[in-house]
């Protein structure tokens, strides 16, 4: 464990020791940042959040898009030992003002063109700022543009002595004391990062993952291209946020320390996505299925750019074989036959199972990374058999410390079996004799119907195969006072609504048993989303009633 024993910023700059000062460490809107300007960077906000005495024991809030700040200052941070508390950028003022007040963070980094939105509620909050923008590393020609159209909020930021510029401070144009005692000494078991999550019990929770978590992430991950590090030839496209664990474990944790390019793109866009791939080095793609969908509807994702691809990886959510079986339409034409691989992961635990070429099982989401066990128990923490479907749990390197202030929550998701520590995920699976991992659903989704259990998922991936479906959700409803499915549909332009009823409850009679059956189907021109592109089966829960 001494090789994880340390920093995430150490864990970088060790594993990527052996690369030259040029190797490319970022690449953004046709620019790059090389190692050696990314570490020159990083250390002097290090170096100004240390002159404020922020350090172990302390927590600097990062409310930023995926921009090139946004990653120098997650690992500036992490480098004074202080925790990253990872924000969503779109956030609320009034959430903003609790994250910082009820967990007593010492500092913020935020971004400007939002700053109007977070104006009032910083009034009373009176910690240091640093104001970052997205034009700080653009090419000099993008510059004065972007600047003009966000003068407006420019202007909002109140810039004196406790609110700096980020482009001033990497700059040099900030000038402070130096920290009179230095860095701390940072170990593996130092808490790294604060992420917001439901948690596994489905309440607004914080998740404290430490260094060693991530550490060990990127050397789980890095064995699925074959544990070798590459260099800035390769490159990973980075849709997915830095406040969530698949962002910044793989896409960015998992890429920088192997010696990897992050492409960063801070809002997706289809089409620019698919221009990325010609004109940068991404050889890597992670992200979710509407995301790879949206990419094929494009009509750009082709040509000798696809055929050069590696890997492609999706979680997140339920990957459809309809997008699955596009993609390899896709790539197969390009002269590049690689598959889209589904995994899947947690905030507590990391990402943990993955389809590979050479371990790959249609439904499945695949085989445990190294250093990852799954395991199925029951509710009383008892083992079950193969092919069983009961809850969900992982053992692992790289689980969480524990949940923000919630004993209790922490107590309660760990539980040990076998001479090993679990974590209880929240959802249903089954593991066959092979190995494979299945996922069945969430456990608080379940409906019991006549003392069955019916899973919502399970009945999703049967409507979603019916021709004319777009996606679908499955949530609970009462009929006649009894529980019972309430099916809701987002049909694609066009379709003969009576005809996909018909079509979806004779798919359904097929393949699943008679409980499972809807007591109601629903058609709706969209569907909620999530902020990463699942179905937001809560706000649709919210909507259900009585015989409705």
């Amino acid at each position: 464990m001494q090789y994880f024993d340390k920093s995430m910023y150490r864990h970088f700059a060790d594993n990527t020791a052996h690369l030259p000062d040029t190797n490319k460490c970022i690449s953004y809107y046709g620019k790059t940042l090389s190692k050696k300007k990314f570490f020159a960077h990083c250390d002097l906000i290090a170096d100004y959040l240390r002159s404020l005495g922020i350090g172990k024991g302390k927590n600097v809030v990062l409310c930023l898009p995926n921009i090139p700040d946004a990653i120098v200052a997650f690992y500036a941070i992490n480098k004074t030992g202080a925790v990253v508390n990872a924000v969503h950028p779109l956030v609320t003022g009034q959430a903003l003002k609790n994250f910082i007040r009820d967990m007593d963070a010492a500092a913020a980094v935020l971004f400007e063109e939002f700053y109007p939105e977070y104006t009032d509620s910083l009034k009373e909050v009176g910690i240091p700022l640093i104001i970052a923008s997205a034009s700080d590393y653009l090419p000099p020609l993008y510059r004065p543009f972007y600047r003009l159209a966000t003068r407006k909020a420019a202007k909002s930021v109140p810039y004196g002595r406790n609110v700096v510029r980020y482009r001033d401070l990497i700059n040099g144009k900030v000038k402070f004391d130096a920290a009179k005692d230095g860095y701390p000494e940072i170990k593996g078991a130092d808490i790294a990062v604060y992420m917001h999550s439901g948690g596994t019990t489905g309440a607004s929770k914080t998740v404290m993952l430490d260094n060693s978590a991530f550490n060990c992430l990127a050397d789980n991950a890095l064995a699925l291209i074959g544990g070798k590090p590459v260099d800035d030839r390769d490159g990973m496209l980075m849709v997915l946020p830095i406040f969530h664990t698949f962002g910044l474990g793989i896409c960015m944790h998992t890429t920088i320390c192997a010696g990897g390019q992050v492409v960063l793109m801070p809002k997706f866009d289809p089409e620019r996505a698919c221009r990325l791939l010609k004109s940068t080095s991404a050889t890597f793609i992670s992200g979710v299925p509407n995301m790879f969908a949206k990419m094929i509807d494009s009509g750009l994702f082709k040509g000798k750019y696809v055929k050069r691809l590696k890997h492609c990886y999706c979680g997140g959510d339920k990957l459809s074989s309809s997008v699955k079986e596009r993609f390899y339409e896709a790539t197969k034409a390009a002269g590049n036959p690689i598959r889209l691989n589904e995994g899947y992961g947690l905030t507590e635990a990391g990402i943990c199972c993955v389809n590979t070429p050479e371990n790959y099982r249609e439904g499945s989401i695949g085989k445990p990374l190294k250093n990852t066990r799954f395991g199925i128990f029951d509710d009383n923490d008892n083992p079950l058999p193969c092919n069983t479907v009961g809850n969900l749990c992982i053992s692992a390197n790289t689980l969480m410390t524990g949940y923000y202030g919630d004993e209790e929550a922490t107590k309660n998701a760990f539980f040990e079996s076998g001479g090993a520590k679990w974590v209880r995920t929240g959802d249903m699976g089954r593991i066959d004799e092979d190995g494979f991992v299945y996922f069945v659903d969430r456990k608080k989704r379940v409906i019991k119907i006549s003392g069955n259990n019916v899973f919502p998922q399970e009945i999703e991936n049967v409507v979603n195969k019916v021709e004319g479906v777009k996606r679908s959700c499955v949530v609970a409803m009462k009929y006649d006072g009894k529980p019972a499915a309430r099916l809701i549909i987002q049909p694609v332009a066009g379709a003969d609504l009576k005809e996909l009823e018909k079509a979806v409850k004779a798919e359904i009679a097929a393949k699943l048993l008679k409980y499972a059956m809807p007591k109601a189907v629903e058609f709706r021109e969209s569907l909620p989303l999530t902020q990463i592109g699942k179905v937001d089966y809560r706000k649709l829960e919210e909507t259900g009633g009585e015989n409705a």
